[in-house]
């Protein structure tokens, strides 16, 4: 067999193929309080094995303790270090620490929990909670914690 012939009998192998379906939704969270300003943005599945995916946002603390670079950064994913997206439940959460030579060790880490009330359709209301641990040369940091309300549409 030619290779010409070879590459067509592949493309019409493929082409045989049967089409699966892939749904897709879009999930955003925002909020901005006193606290934060913290927008999220993800495509998710609507099948089990799905989870979220094309994330982007950013968080900003407005607290003045936290460590400068991460008193604003923007999302790309890598943040999002656990996630359950599941029926009238909605849990995420985003975390990031300092890094690099002689940085000293600071972190934010961010707590979505929310639900979805049964008459709403794509509204998930709920809270966060965003622990701040700032940085201290040569001693012991404090962690702290501020909470408030989220809101998060997927459909």
């Amino acid at each position: 067999m030619t290779s010409r012939l070879k590459q067509w009998a592949l493309t019409a192998v493929i082409v045989c193929l049967p089409a699966t379906a892939s749904a897709t939704g879009g999930l955003s969270c925002s909020v901005n309080d006193k606290n934060v300003n913290f927008i999220f943005e993800s495509v998710f599945s609507y099948s089990d094995i799905g989870g979220l995916f094309q994330i982007r946002g950013e968080l900003m603390s407005k607290d003045k303790r936290v460590y400068k670079t991460l008193q604003k950064f923007n999302l790309d994913g890598s943040e999002l270090k656990q996630q359950w997206f599941r029926g009238n439940d909605l849990k995420l959460m985003i975390y990031r620490e300092t890094e690099g030579d002689g940085v000293p060790f600071a972190s934010v880490k961010l707590i979505v929990e929310a639900n979805k009330p049964p008459e709403e359709e794509f509204e998930y209301q709920g809270k966060y909670a965003l622990t701040i641990e700032p940085a201290v040369k040569g001693g012991e940091s404090e962690a702290f914690t501020v909470e408030g309300k989220i809101s998060c549409s997927a459909g």
